[in-house]
């Protein structure tokens, strides 16, 4: 006979969360309800109301699994478990009262039928898992509970079953550092301000940003601990972070000594050009045994649980040296004391690039491993050409980067879907993992994404796209109107299905640090020509705008007024991609280009998800002007200081931050075009502490949006 442990092991290992499987096999029912925190989603998600013409109840099945039904004039949702149970409201709300949900806007559907026949919840894959690291810098970094609570729900909603946290972790090296002898200058120096985290987490970099505030140390483990006992009560297993041996630079000075006999430290040279990255200690050696059981007992500590089931951790991510490290020896070392900390845990790590090294792969134990595979190519055809040998894998898109606004999509990653599931590697496929480093962009990817989990034949055969296209547009914007399926249909088979390969959107040239041959704003962005044509972007605005002309009310709806104002500030964006070629030689075209970005400041002004103070309050709300001014570094140089291949790589189309600052930069270009570096390096230091005027919510949106229009037409 098993025992608890291993039975616990075993569901793990399906990629479900023990708080679900506490429920399946027999959890108590809580205020006459079987599945309370997934009616609690519903409740937040509808109202109480709502809520009430709703059943739970439990049902029995060797796998996660739901049904949604009637009986007695409500609906029936049966379920294995809290997860499902969950992901069944998810898809009653989707498919039957066709109501939507995203980051970029929810519909509450009016209609709440009962279902004419039973809808089946089950999936083929059992591991949807969420988040990157860079998401937590680049669309997280200021969330608290209120933010929390609802992208816990959209988890919820759409089925996954574990996600990253890594909220709160800077607590943990706080209490570790201390514990492993580190002076307070030394883990002051260490720790990272809020948007600059995320890469102390994957082990890149240290130190950006500092000093952190100590109380906001304390309030973010308050807010991780509390997202972990809310993620594990609706059946999403965290994910948290283990340790693989990545120390301050400082451990030098620190692990000497009688203390430290065995102590082996390898220099990891430096990232992204010029930041230091944190030195490797062996975990062949005693000091790493003893510093393991530190770090889990710290981590245990913070986030209130002693039986994490994944873990997460990257060595050599993005380069690092491993010259005279034993990779396979310090694999199989860490993995033993992940054993030791939480036995059965499983050691999550992501491929991307290069990572993870074959010969580190080598000492894993397949058992307790899976690989997260982030795929930047959108236009793969659902294959993806690595294997693990018996290490089980997850195949995640990453088709975000830096968080950037710009319309971009791989249909073609998505309709072939399940050939990954079919291909050589398909038989250790668990699932899949949602790896955007910023999700506040182009929703109806991740709606599609998420829709296969349990719909994998959604978008199979002639026409299956387009029928899809024009339900998401009828559960998205509450009409169903032919007009915005074309425009859909336009969008998905031009800017939202890239056919090569490329690092997310091709970007716009308003925010790159001004030069006469732009052709991008980040570094590692694509500078090829753009994939798709600007007056297919401009077909489908003015299909956009002929349904709001007639129906403005659409615009009242927060989905609704996203995408409308998204897919002008793409044609604004484009047509300053084509007056590059004369700016050098022509001043009227020079001009333009600067009207074109007050133009767009002005429309973005009208919808607050594309206004800086937007973001700003939430910033000062939850870090005061500490946050306002990290969160203004990163989105422009992303360090402190100008000119490294950092800068711009986390670019925002924003009201406030065009005006205040792009549109200034390519003002002091045009001005004086040779002598313009040092008032450039100047503006671009001055930015965390500058005055910024927000820009006025004074324009109409709709006769805003036709203006933009009308002057195409006079080009």
């Amino acid at each position: 006979m098993r025992t608890w442990r291993e039975v616990c092991c075993a569901v793990m290992m399906t990629g479900v969360g023990l708080a679900s499987f506490g429920a399946a096999v027999g959890q108590g029912v809580v205020d006459g309800c079987a599945f309370p925190a997934a009616r609690g989603v519903l409740s937040r998600f509808a109202g109480e109301a709502v809520a009430e013409r709703f059943l739970f109840e439990r049902m029995s099945g060797e796998e996660p699994q739901a049904e949604v039904s009637s009986r007695d004039g409500k609906i029936l949702i049966r379920a294995t478990d809290e997860n499902r149970a969950a992901a069944a409201v998810g898809r009653y709300i989707r498919e039957i009262a066709k109501g939507h949900w995203s980051r970029s806007g929810n519909r509450v559907p009016s209609e709440w039928p009962l279902p004419k026949e039973a809808l089946k919840v089950k999936s083929v894959l059992q591991h949807f898992h969420a988040y990157n690291y860079c998401v937590f810098s680049y669309s997280f970094a200021f969330y608290g509970e209120q933010e929390w609570r609802a992208n816990i729900d959209r988890l919820a909603l759409a089925g996954f079953t574990s996600a990253l946290v890594p909220t709160g972790n800077m607590k943990v090296w706080q209490l570790f550092l201390r514990d492993a002898g580190f002076s307070e200058a030394q883990i002051t120096a260490f720790i990272p301000d809020e948007t600059a985290q995320s890469w102390v987490n994957c082990g890149v970099m240290e130190g950006v940003g500092s000093p952190f505030p100590p109380a906001r140390l304390d309030e973010e483990a308050s807010l991780g601990k509390w997202i972990v006992k809310e993620m594990r009560a609706l059946g999403i297993e965290p994910m948290l972070q283990g340790f693989t041996g990545l120390l301050p630079n400082s451990a030098t000075n620190v692990l000497t000594g009688a203390k430290w006999p065995d102590a082996k430290l390898y220099d990891q040279g430096r990232w992204a050009g010029n930041l230091k990255r944190p030195i490797l200690l062996d975990a062949t050696t005693e000091t790493y045994a003893k510093l393991a059981k530190m770090w889990y007992n710290r981590l245990y500590e913070v986030y209130g649980i002693s039986d994490p089931h994944f873990f997460v951790g990257n060595l050599f991510s993005e380069g690092g040296v491993a010259k005279g490290v034993d990779c396979r020896k310090i694999a199989a070392a860490m993995q033993h004391e992940q054993q030791l900390a939480s036995p059965g845990v499983t050691w999550c790590i992501s491929c991307w690039g290069s990572a993870p090294r074959q010969d580190l792969i080598d000492g894993l134990n397949p058992d307790f491993t899976r690989i997260i595979v982030l795929d930047r190519n959108m236009a793969n055809g659902g294959l993806f050409p690595r294997g693990f040998g018996k290490i089980t894998w997850i195949w995640g898109e990453l088709l975000n980067f830096g968080g950037n606004d710009g319309m971009y999509g791989g249909m073609d990653a998505l309709l072939q879907l399940n050939r990954h599931r079919k291909g050589a590697n398909g038989a250790t496929l668990r699932g899949y993992a949602l790896e955007s480093e910023g999700l506040d962009s182009n929703p109806v990817f991740y709606d599609l994404f998420t829709d296969l989990f349990f719909r994998p034949e959604a978008v199979t055969g002639d026409g299956a796209l387009s029928r899809w296209l024009a339900g998401y547009s009828e559960r998205r914007y509450g009409v169903k109107d032919v007009r915005l399926e074309e425009a859909l249909g336009i969008l998905a088979r031009s800017i939202w299905n890239v056919k090569r390969l490329q690092e997310g959107c091709s970007e716009t040239v308003f925010c790159a640090r001004p030069k006469w041959e732009v052709k991008k704003s980040s570094t590692w962005a694509t500078s090829a020509p753009l994939y798709y044509k600007p007056k297919e972007i401009e077909a489908a605005a003015r299909l956009y705008l002929s349904v709001a002309t007639e129906r403005p009310e659409l615009l009242e709806l927060e989905t609704f007024r996203f995408d409308f104002t998204d897919v002008f500030r793409q044609v604004l964006s484009d047509r300053g991609h084509s007056l590059v070629p004369r700016l050098k030689t022509d001043s009227v075209a020079r001009t333009e280009f600067l009207s074109l970005i007050r133009q767009l400041d002005a429309l973005l002004a009208c919808t607050d998800a594309f206004r800086l103070d937007t973001y700003e309050a939430r910033a000062r709300k939850r870090a005061g002007e500490h946050g306002v001014r990290a969160l203004r570094r990163m989105f422009t140089t992303w360090i402190e200081r100008p000119n490294s291949n950092l800068n711009d790589y986390a670019h925002h189309q924003f009201a406030g931050l065009l005006s205040n600052y792009y549109a200034k930069r390519w003002e002091v270009f045009f001005a004086d075009p040779d002598h313009a570096a040092a008032k450039l390096d100047a503006l671009e230091t001055a930015v965390p502490s500058a005055v910024w005027l927000p820009t006025p919510r004074s324009g109409n949106l709709l006769t805003l949006a036709a203006e933009c229009l009308k002057s195409s037409e006079d080009r």
